[in-house]
């Protein structure tokens, strides 16, 4: 069947429009400020095959992966296991390829009986368990994480399935809230149906399927001519971890391979370290997503991302790896590696691609989060997690920008400070650029920020900062800027620390974040 371009673009924005719509019903319906203030979801539309028709904005992280997911998901689970009407849940790392804390769902869509394609979102409900509230920063198996589900029915045509919901209920300190996230997710999930179906409805299954062929072959041929016209060679780069937080004295070589040969292009990370004790490892979904971002990053940016992309890609991992761990590896801080990878792959490529490429940016997603007592309600236990932004990399034309979050998180957005002093026992007391942290440069690199505050009661901290051994490094004669610093003070006196689990702070207590900058591009002037 053939298809005129007008239509072909309206079906390609419907599925873009029904995607904004399912993120709206999570992100409005949501109860904790990780996803209604942050914005730490992603959702997705996807054919019968599981491969993408149309997505939100969110973390590219999770939109990365999410197809990946669903096609392991319905691979273990078999034919025959979904029914019209359900929601599957699971939050497995080896399958998601994030930690527990992330939970996706996914629902199937049947039309006249025929399975027709699939709605799914991905969320982080903060805390499901574990030793510590959130995960803790100290793990060293999957089992001291939270409760690991696989793919279950969290939902079917009657309604919820409560025994499930129970059980994540019971095993989390969030509670309540965490079950008013669920439900948000479903509601996203049930969203995503009905608009779905009302685009199959309105043009039938077989226009809409050679739409998606056509939208798929556009993608696919742009993908080939981006590779071609990069030269044929074999490209290299390597960074370091600080730590894999559990042994702090030996930093984490990370290393990547890129072979462009004609149209296609290979991302080998087979060197990768063996699993590690601490918990930075992470599912070769994560994997593949960490690539696709820097790819559409580096190459491709003008297009969204769709079932028709990558398919000139290939990326290789070793099983038992760092980039493809297998159960009990710790993956509760996944994604640390990801933003020096990303960095890695483009400067790589900077010397063929110099008018494309920046300079390195900040890198790490900076987490800082508290636990103390709910100021709403002092008999319970309040927890907010914050990503801090950084500087980026500058181009060949550009500065790099001051104090954007990093290129994993997308549209994640900052915690406002009113969310924050309402919940906790907590006052920010300053929230600036941190000038001077930019790499010099012909063009200069972005500013990291500076946030500090103040315990106005006992709190418990958690931090995970990294890249101060391979900070936003400059390109072509640019320099790097500034590392990441925090700095303790009060009862708990320390600026040493970028990794901490469950340190014990007093009222009166400070803390100060100053996040790294981007590198420069050029030599000074």
């Amino acid at each position: 069947m053939t298809i005129d371009v007008v239509t072909t673009e309206i079906v390609r924005n419907l599925f873009l429009s029904a995607a904004d719509d399912m993120l709206a019903t999570l992100v409005r319906s949501a109860f904790q400020p990780l996803i209604y203030e942050n914005g730490d979801a992603a959702v997705a539309l996807l054919d019968r095959n599981a491969d993408v028709l149309g997505q939100s904005s969110g973390l590219p992280l999770f939109l990365g992966s999410l197809d990946e997911s669903v096609k392991e998901a319905v691979r273990l689970r078999g034919p025959g296991w979904l029914q019209d009407g359900d929601i599957v849940f699971f939050n497995d790392p080896y399958i998601q390829g994030t930690h527990l804390n992330d939970v996706t769902m996914f629902a199937p869509l049947y039309l006249e009986g025929e399975l027709a394609g699939y709605v799914a979102a991905r969320a982080d409900i903060t805390d499901i368990g574990g030793r510590d509230p959130g995960g803790g920063t100290e793990t060293t198996e999957v089992y001291q994480e939270g409760v690991r589900f696989g793919p279950v029915k969290i939902g079917t045509k009657t309604g919820p399935v409560d025994d499930i919901i129970d059980i994540i209920r019971r095993n989390s300190r969030s509670k309540d809230m965490i079950v008013g996230d669920i439900n948000a997710m479903i509601a996203a999930c049930r969203t995503g149906q009905r608009r779905m179906l009302e685009i199959l409805t309105r043009f039938g299954l077989k226009t809409i399927e050679a739409c998606r062929d056509e939208i798929f072959r556009q993608s696919a041929l742009a993908d080939r001519q981006v590779v071609a016209a990069i030269p044929d060679g074999t490209y290299r780069g390597k960074g370091y971890l600080d730590n894999d937080g559990i042994v702090l004295d030996q930093p984490v070589p990370i290393a990547i391979k890129i072979v462009v040969e004609g149209e296609r292009l290979v991302v080998d990370l087979s060197d990768s370290p063996d699993a590690t004790k601490g918990p930075i490892n992470c599912g070769r979904a994560q994997t593949i997503a960490a690539m696709r971002v820097a790819y559409k990053m580096l190459l491709a940016p003008e297009r969204s991302f769709d079932g028709g992309c990558f398919r000139n890609i290939e990326i290789v991992t070793r099983p038992g790896s760092l980039h493809d761990a297998v159960e009990p590896a710790a993956c509760g801080w996944y994604y640390s590696s990801f933003g020096l990878l990303i960095d890695l792959f483009i400067s790589a490529l900077a010397d063929v691609l110099p008018e494309r490429a920046t300079a390195a940016q900040f890198g790490d997603s900076m987490i800082t989060y508290f636990v103390g007592q709910d100021r709403r309600d002092p008999r319970n236990t309040a927890m907010c997690v914050e990503a801090h932004a950084g500087g980026w990399g500058a181009s060949a034309s550009t500065d790099g920008a001051d104090g954007v979050i990093n290129v994993l998180n997308g549209s994640f957005r900052n915690t406002p400070v009113e969310a924050l002093e309402e919940r906790l026992p907590v006052t920010v007391t300053e929230y600036a650029i941190r000038r001077g942290s930019g790499g010099a440069g012909r063009q200069k690199g972005g500013c990291g920020i500076i946030r500090r505050y103040r315990f106005d009661a006992p709190t418990q901290l958690y931090l995970w900062l990294d890249r101060s051994l391979t900070p936003g490094w400059g390109l072509m004669g640019g320099e790097a800027g500034l590392p990441p610093r925090v700095e303790i003070a009060g009862s708990v006196n320390r600026s040493d620390l970028l990794k901490v689990n469950g340190l014990q702070l007093a009222e009166g207590d400070s803390l100060a974040i100053m996040t790294g900058g981007g590198g420069g591009f050029g030599k000074a002037v």
